[in-house]
């Protein structure tokens, strides 16, 4: 520890290093101050020189650029380096640049910018032969022979589809139609398709049940279907009722709800979407035994085990018999 101590500074040799140190940042802070005054001066001299012997250039400017029609411009300088930008207003297309630069042989880059008018048909594509109107903001497909739809997409239906039912009136209905822009347009309610010509249309009921029949296609009930207009809903067998989500079946259990006509003495015994009235009736006692009324499932046990006592009784017995006999001899 002795040389420990001896290895230390003292205050005093900590104070005078550290004003050692100011020292000579203050030398170096100089030498830095008076490096940038040089550069500085040295940097002046050189514009003056240059700017003695290059003359003044004289300042170009390119012609003044005006808004196009139907349209906006931005900038407003028409000096060399500088751009200004177009764009038009909705409804309407660029043609041309929308950025020109000023250049120094004072004329624009690019090519004078316009505004076209868009028609709203150009967007608007009709298929299947149909052809595009216009109305003010509206756009129209007026479809061909055979063809219905916004777009004229949908092929006119004139013959009903095997899953359509048409024989009978409640499955039926009138389709909603309405005027517009001298063209009538018809829909029908969720669950009906559209059948017949434009002229002579008319609602039929989607049959469900049938469609869902189809190789494939997932079932939509778990026993039977039952077609109504515009939706079916699901039924189940004797003894089942309906699942709480309307598709699957689960058993009744007439027992447990007393909904069975078994007499007294019997017991009712649930079975798949029925019951059964069973009257128990116990064997005759052989020696000692006794019967109680158990349950379904402990009287089952209780036959088991009867059996098995039957089985040593009689082997029991076997047993007695052969000793009997090999005494008789």
């Amino acid at each position: 520890s002795f040389l420990h101590l001896q290895n230390c500074m003292t205050k005093h040799q900590v104070l005078a290093t550290i004003r050692q140190m100011q020292q000579f940042l203050k030398g170096q802070e100089t030498r830095f101050v008076e490096g940038l005054r040089i550069m500085k001066h040295r940097l002046t001299n050189l514009q003056n020189t240059v700017t003695k012997a290059i003359p003044d250039l004289q300042t170009v400017f390119c012609p003044k650029l005006e808004a196009p029609a139907n349209g906006k411009k931005f900038g407003t300088k028409n000096l060399v380096d500088h751009e200004v930008h177009f764009t038009c207003d909705p409804g309407f297309q660029l043609v041309g640049s929308n950025s020109r630069m000023c250049q120094p042989n004072g004329s624009w880059t690019g090519e004078v910018a316009h505004c076209k008018d868009i028609s709203l048909c150009t967007n608007h594509q009709c298929q299947n032969g149909g052809t595009c109107t216009e109305t003010g903001d509206q756009v129209q497909c007026i479809c061909s022979q055979g063809w219905t739809g916004p777009n004229c997409q949908y092929q006119t239906q004139t013959v009903p589809p095997a899953w359509s039912i048409t024989n009978d009136p409640a499955f039926s209905r009138k389709p909603r139609c309405a005027q517009l822009d001298r063209m009538q347009h018809c829909s029908c309610e969720a669950g009906f398709h559209m059948s017949g010509t434009t002229e002579n249309s008319v609602c039929q009921d989607v049959n469900e049940c049938e469609i869902y029949k189809l190789e494939g296609v997932p079932r939509l009930c778990m026993h039977a279907c039952i077609n109504t207009p515009g939706s079916y809903h699901c039924s189940c067998p004797p003894g089942y009722k309906l699942f709480n989500d309307g598709k699957n079946c689960e058993d009744i259990d007439e027992c447990a709800l007393s909904l069975h006509s078994c007499i007294r003495g019997t017991t009712c015994i649930n079975i798949g979407g029925s019951f059964q009235c069973v009257k128990p009736e116990c064997p005759q006692t052989a020696g000692n035994v006794s019967y109680v009324k158990t349950s379904p499932l402990m009287r089952h046990y209780r036959q088991t085990l009867l059996i098995a006592s039957s089985s040593i009784v009689t082997s029991l017995r076997l047993t007695q018999i052969s000793i009997l006999l090999r005494s008789v001899k």
